[in-house]
């Protein structure tokens, strides 16, 4: 049974007995809300919350006070739930309101879990490290615990190099699990891991090139749902989701993101970080506006980096324009990247403009083709910066750039707008996208019909990126460099070793524009 009180306090009491029941209700926040959520036996949830306007945070708190799920991070308005909860008892949902008078819808399914929750596909051992443990758990089982000492001391993934600098990387999860998935992998993007014998080692691995750079999770005890939903199996890959334990190299923070912080690897060859690095380089500022867009009726929020007042900044300097602002802020460090090249002397003082989008589901609709988001950036935007700033930026030094929906953005907006955005730095492109599933890459079909136009082009995407394969990013980034090609563009392409992923991200952004600005 469950029931929904109205006020500064409401009491939800959920029991796993009513599975299939769909709980929504919309409320008025003046300050704070608080819902009693009551949980009978193990279950899953999923679920969403979203306001008018922006929210301090919306959390679920155990009986300790400690937060189990965060939903929304201060400042957004949306965000989704992905929940398991394997410990009965009482829990409370907390939503705190930066303004008065917000009205916030609370929507909570709880989903049905099938009886068995086991999963443990059966993979051949390619690691010669694990080999020899298979034999020797033959011999001793007390032997796992001397295995597991030396793997703690030198830290996870295992890499066992080869000859021609790829290695085998083995990503390891210890304990008894009803199922482990890897959150990331390189290749399958989500894959469950296999349970060496009766022991406590899980395990996946692969032959990975020389120079591999990338971030993973893993996910223990993913819940495993009875319905024949495939999308909610795979997102509820995020209900579990954390770093690997066993990982003693840096963590890579994602601040106000879902996924939550990441574990890292990195071996072999990899490109040079040195640009995303504190470097006592004259640091700029970034100042933050309130936009309001007539033509796609809404506001968000825009941050302008401006360098260091002991660079000159032209009245035509150029201009960066980045999607998923917030991210470029933190995932990646734009501004240090940006203080550092500028002092060093690799590209010339710029602006660069973050925008975001008024809520999180709000990506999905504006940046995959969409001819309104363009307008607003060409008629709208640009117009906005002229006047505020008082420049004159160039096409010919005016970059798009973004990453996956965001480098097909850039890409779209470039060609409709050539004239004002000349240079387009895409990062793991979303161009398998289509507005319809009879269609298949309808960007890459549009450019190869079109004229050829004086754009410069950077690309990067990850060797990583091949599946699914209806979705292929490598593939597609493929197919379009070759077009642009056959077509005479200015165009580089890099391949990477890494996967969809702002921890390679963060590194080749440097890369884009020390090409953009080539002479």
């Amino acid at each position: 049974m469950k029931a929904f009180l109205t006020g500064l306090f409401a009491s939800l009491s959920i029991t796993a007995v009513h599975a299939s029941d769909l709980m929504e209700q919309t409320v008025t926040i003046s300050d704070a809300y608080t819902a009693e959520i009551h949980v009978d036996e193990m279950a899953y949830f999923r679920g969403s919350i979203e306001s008018e306007r922006p929210l301090g945070v919306a959390k679920i708190v155990d009986v300790d006070g400690n937060v189990v799920k965060t939903i929304v991070d201060y400042g957004q308005r949306d965000g989704e739930l992905f929940w398991f909860v394997k410990q009965p008892g009482l829990y409370t949902l907390e939503i705190d309101s930066i303004e008065k008078d917000n009205r916030v819808t609370i929507k909570i399914n709880e989903k049905s879990l099938k009886s068995d929750q086991y999963v443990n596909p059966k993979e051949a051992l390619i690691s010669p490290l694990l080999m020899a443990l298979e034999k020797q758990l033959q011999i001793d089982p007390e032997y796992e615990t001397t295995f597991w000492q030396q793997i703690k001391s030198k830290g996870t993934p295992l890499v066992e190099p080869n000859i021609d600098g790829s290695a085998i990387v083995t990503f390891l999860w210890r304990g008894d699990e009803n199922n482990v998935r890897l959150f990331g992998a390189p290749y399958d993007g989500h894959v469950y891991l296999s349970r060496l014998g009766e022991s406590s080692v899980w395990y996946k691995s692969y032959q990975l090139p020389n120079g591999t750079r990338m971030s993973y999770r893993f996910a223990p005890n993913v819940p495993q749902l009875s319905s024949l939903e495939w999308i909610e199996q795979r997102r509820a890959v995020l209900a579990t989701a954390q770093t690997d334990p066993l990982n003693i190299r840096p963590i890579f923070a994602a601040s106000q993101d879902k996924f939550g912080d990441a574990s890292t690897l990195e071996f072999g060859d990899v490109p040079s970080d040195q640009y995303t690095k504190e470097s006592g380089a004259p640091s700029g500022e970034v100042l933050t506006y309130q936009f309001d867009s007539r033509v796609l009726a809404n506001q968000r929020s825009i941050k302008v980096y401006l360098p260091n007042a002991t660079h000159r900044v032209e009245r035509d300097a150029p201009l960066l324009i980045v999607f998923d602002g917030d991210q470029y802020l933190t995932r990646v460090p734009t501004p240090t990247i940006l203080d550092n090249l500028i002092a060093a002397r690799e590209i010339p003082p710029l602006r660069a403009v973050f925008i975001n989008h008024p809520t999180n589901k709000l990506r999905g609709k504006e940046l995959p083709p969409n001819q309104d988001f363009a307008k607003f950036l060409a008629t709208e935007l640009v117009p906005w910066l002229k006047q505020e700033f008082q420049i004159e930026p160039k096409a010919e030094t005016t970059i798009l750039t973004g990453s996956s929906y965001g480098g097909l953005a850039s890409m779209y907006i470039a060609h409709q707008y050539p004239q004002i955005f000349g240079n387009v730095l895409s990062q793991s492109g979303s161009f398998w996208w289509a507005p319809s599933r009879l269609q298949k890459e309808w960007l890459i079909d549009q450019i190869s019909h079109s004229p050829q136009n004086s754009i410069k082009v950077y690309m990067n995407a990850g060797l990583f990126e091949l599946k699914p394969d209806r979705a292929s990013i490598i593939e597609t980034n493929r197919k379009l460099y070759k077009v642009l090609q056959d077509k005479q563009y200015d165009v580089k392409f890099d391949e990477l070793a890494s996967g969809h992923d702002y921890y390679s991200w963060r590194v080749t952004f440097a890369n884009g524009l020390d090409y953009l600005f080539e002479n």
